[in-house]
């Protein structure tokens, strides 16, 4: 009997550590499987935003371009060095009531009075060339033709062969480009019939800015070739010429300029006549004056329709000869404002 109840102890004993056992067993089971389940969820969020991450970048990624070499000669191509042309024709047309009083060009009718070739070519980013070629009724002839280098040095360009001067402002014009239909009356007494146009050198200083917003200095030194005012020689003692130019910014429509020019060079002969003897004669001198005023008014955006200019121009020379003395002035002024009809 007492057997039994030990063994029956034993039983229940056993039976219910294996229970135990059992129920832990599962206990932990589930506990792994949960949390499992949360890495699995966890992993897979993961991976979602990597995914979104990954696509919202190649979405703000630009397409990069190939990139394609091209292999370049150090020269120019032959379209560059083409020079620009341009032609202009000049005609008239007078009428003179006096039949009379007709001589040469002075009688009723339409004249032709030149057509200008003009040629250009940038030789490189700092320099250039411009030529002009002037055909008239009685021949032809070089008006200019000069080679400039814009940046010799800081702010100062260069400019060599036949040029028209810089002494005031509109005597740098050909005729073609006036306001009116010929150059000032009193231009033409002082500086002769086609202005001031020699050759030599040029130098133009855009100097620091020092009574006005903008101030340039030219420097030219030239051959007196002009017959009125020098030898007339081609190569004969230089005339120095100095252009002093200053500009305000009036409103931002209005611009006022102010220019003043000095000129000196000598007017005796030298060298020798056509008959091979040596010419002897005193040095005399040639020294010239001048003033320029340009008062400019352009509305902004209303250019081509509206404008308004004052220029006034004041001369001065005084000329050495061998038994006297020349002196004159003169000037003139003009306004021109531009209509929209």
């Amino acid at each position: 009997m007492r057997n039994k109840i030990l063994f029956l102890t034993a039983f229940i004993f056993l039976t219910a550590v294996l229970t135990f056992a059992q129920e832990s067993d599962s206990t932990k089971i589930s506990q792994l499987e949960k949390r499992i389940k949360k890495l699995e969820d966890k992993l897979e969020q993961d991976e979602l935003g990597k995914l979104l991450k990954e696509a919202e970048t190649v979405a703000n990624k630009q397409v990069e371009k190939k990139e394609i070499k091209e292999f370049k000669s150090g020269q120019r191509s032959l379209q560059a060095i083409n020079p620009e042309i341009s032609v202009i024709g000049d005609m008239y047309g007078q009428y003179i009531a006096n039949d009379k009083s007709f001589t040469g060009d002075l009688r009723s009718g339409a004249f032709f009075r030149v057509l200008g070739l003009h040629f250009q070519s940038n030789l490189d980013p700092f320099s250039f060339i411009k030529a002009a070629i002037e055909f008239r009724p009685a021949g032809f002839e070089f008006g200019e033709a000069y080679m400039t280098w814009t940046n010799i040095f800081p702010g100062v360009g260069l400019t060599a062969g036949k040029f028209r001067q810089q002494f005031g402002v509109i005597n740098r014009w050909h005729s073609h480009s006036l306001d009116q239909f010929d150059f000032p009356l009193a231009l033409t007494t002082i500086l002769g019939e086609e202005g001031l146009n020699q050759t030599g050198l040029s130098f133009d200083w855009i100097m620091p800015s020092i009574i006005s917003d903008a101030n340039t200095l030219t420097l030219q030194i030239t051959d007196g070739q002009n017959e009125q005012l020098f030898s007339g020689d081609m190569f004969s003692f230089p005339a120095g010429l100095l252009h002093l130019k200053n500009y305000w910014d009036l409103s931002r429509d209005t611009y006022l300029e102010l220019g003043l020019t000095g000129m000196l060079g000598k007017n005796n002969q030298r060298g020798y006549d056509e008959e091979g003897n040596l010419i002897l004669e005193n040095s005399r001198l040639t020294a010239l004056g001048g003033l320029d005023i340009t008062v400019f008014w352009e509305p902004l955006n209303q250019a081509r329709y509206h404008s308004f200019i004052w220029r006034t121009e004041l001369y001065y020379a005084n000329k050495k000869l061998m038994n006297d003395r020349i002196k004159a002035f003169g000037g003139y002024s003009y306004v021109e404002y531009k209509l929209d009809l």
